[in-house]
């Protein structure tokens, strides 16, 4: 039980989550409710300027009652038998193809109702019932999945499912969101959550259990008219996005049973403290004190990553914090690199390493420190786990990690969410093939424009077209180059050109080779190479 005075404890034999293999009951409703709350507290405390930013001021109150209210329909018998593995019960039997969200439906009627005799559902409130109604729809199935399985027409199933309901339960659920929310709201910390007047208690038990599917269709159908606005030009906003973005990261990350959530808090001077970096380069103090995005051309060894690092200390620095810092590489090699050497700044709890092979990497890096095989493994697991709930506020990856938002693969929008407001860290951005480059900064552009992303792209050399097409992306950006005795001082290559064709070279090759030098012949046909 959370340190609060109020709690449903009236309840505590209803569950949301099965048993696990591990052998301790079911998870209680009410705790799984509270730890989403806990993690949307956490979510509004990493992007506390979100409602102001996507024009949302209602943001966080709505999302407060849609978590409040996103599992009520689990209630039901038959979930309940299925959940404790009586699946030949008649309510189990019942509930079939149900899907508990659309349960919950009847509870947030209560809470977001059409109207009463008393008083008119003004503008505000029909806003706040549907964005409450899409958030609690959508945050496990797609609007066109709860449309097939709940056709226009036949509410029997509904009736059926609602009518097993027990009055006594409906009342403790009445009782929960009247006597606790408020207590809930309060204990959290929650800026902006208005109390709600729930209608008189018989009046809306009665309304649950022998009337509840006719404000659920009316919801569905309320629902599913937003959802065709929002398919047509120019599509679902920033803010509808995120709407369903908060709501499953919160969920899924109260269902791992997470730590709380983090924005990346870290100064330049921590930065410096923690390198011992007493003497810098021009250009690291420049990417110290430069405010939005940047492009970096500096020699290879020349400290980089370092100055990369300082770059996002300024950001979460000049805004009191950075929601997500994201070090986007093109290979897995590096990548593992960069992994291991942000955990020595951050720590291991603090970043996260994405990319197809990764489980095997985190193991590696595990059994560093564990040397209990099993253990190890549990560990890179569990690692891997946090990084795809996008806990980590410190991300390695690769930028085709990025690219599935734009096909809008499963769990887009908590991707999304996550990439609001955050510094991005481009290194080796000359490293991918045209077509994948054009895919990665229409994206950036998109980031840029809608989710108030910032970048730096760094590299040891930068072609003019590359920087021109970078710069159209991440938008105005300061230039940062080091200067051209640094370049000589760090030279590490002689270029010597030789005129007429390699054939005419063929003896000087063989020469060195046979001196025992190094050799390297690359042919730019494959005719020629033969």
């Amino acid at each position: 039980m959370p340190p609060i005075t109020l709690w449903p404890d009236w309840l505590d034999d209803l569950w949301a989550k099965s048993p696990d293999a591990s052998g301790p009951p079911g998870e209680g409703l009410a705790a799984h409710t509270w730890r989403v709350l806990e993690r949307l507290r956490d979510l509004s405390t990493v992007h506390p300027g979100l409602p102001r930013l996507v024009g949302e001021p209602r943001l966080w109150h709505r999302l407060f009652w849609a978590c409040l209210v996103h599992d009520l329909g689990k209630a039901a018998p038959g979930f309940q038998d299925r959940l404790r593995g009586r699946m030949d019960t008649l309510a189990a039997r019942q509930w079939g193809q149900h899907r508990h969200e659309v349960i919950s439906l009847a509870f947030a009627a209560w809470v977001f109702p059409f109207s009463r005799p008393e008083q008119s559902v003004d503008k505000v409130g029909r806003a706040d019932r549907r964005w409450v109604t899409g958030a609690v729809l959508s945050h496990h199935r797609d609007a066109r999945d709860i449309e097939a399985l709940y056709p226009e027409e036949g509410d029997e199933g509904l009736a059926q499912v609602l009518a097993s309901l027990e009055p006594s339960t409906v009342d403790g659920i009445y009782r929960w969101l009247a006597e606790c929310a408020p207590a809930w709201a309060d204990a959290l910390g929650l800026v902006g959550i208005e109390r709600i007047e729930l209608p008189p208690r018989s009046e809306a038990v009665r309304l649950v259990v022998e009337r509840g599917a006719a404000p659920i269709r009316r919801l569905l159908r309320e629902y599913a008219h937003w959802v065709r606005q929002l398919d047509e030009w120019p599509g679902p906003t920033t803010s509808t996005i995120l709407l369903r973005g908060l709501l499953l990261q919160a969920d899924h990350t109260a269902s791992a049973h997470t730590r709380p959530l983090r924005p990346l808090t870290i100064t330049v001077e921590e930065l410096r403290a923690r390198w011992s970096l007493a003497n810098t380069y021009e250009h690291q103090d420049r990417c110290a004190a430069t405010d939005g995005s940047a492009m970096l051309t500096a020699p290879t060894g020349s400290g980089k990553t370092e100055a990369a690092l300082l770059w996002a200390a300024r950001q979460a620095e000049s805004s009191g914090s950075i929601p997500r810092l994201f070090y986007a590489l093109p290979y897995q090699a590096s990548m593992n690199a960069m992994y291991h050497r942000l955990t020595t700044t951050f720590s291991t709890h603090r970043v996260g390493l994405q990319h197809g092979r990764s489980l095997l990497a985190l193991y590696r890096f595990a059994m560093e420190g564990e040397p209990n095989p099993a253990l190890a493994a549990r560990q890179a697991r569990w690692r891997k786990k946090l990084a795809h709930l996008n806990y980590f506020p410190v991300r390695v990856f690769s930028p085709y990690q990025m690219l599935k938002t734009v096909y809008r693969l499963k769990g887009y929008e908590a991707a999304l969410l996550d990439y609001y407001g955050a510094g991005f860290i481009f290194d080796e951005i000359h490293a991918y093939a045209p077509e994948r480059l054009g895919l990665i900064l229409g994206l950036v552009e998109h980031l840029r424009s809608e989710y108030h992303a910032r970048f730096l792209v760094m590299s040891a050399t930068l072609p003019a077209i590359a920087r021109r097409r970078l710069g159209a992306a991440i938008g105005p950006y300061t230039a940062i180059e080091a200067d051209a005795e640094l370049y000589n001082e760090f030279r590490r290559h002689r270029l010597e050109v030789l005129d007429g064709d390699l054939l005419d070279h063929l003896e000087m090759i063989a020469m060195r080779a046979r001196r025992g030098a190094p050799v390297l012949v690359c042919c730019n046909t494959v005719q020629r190479a033969q």
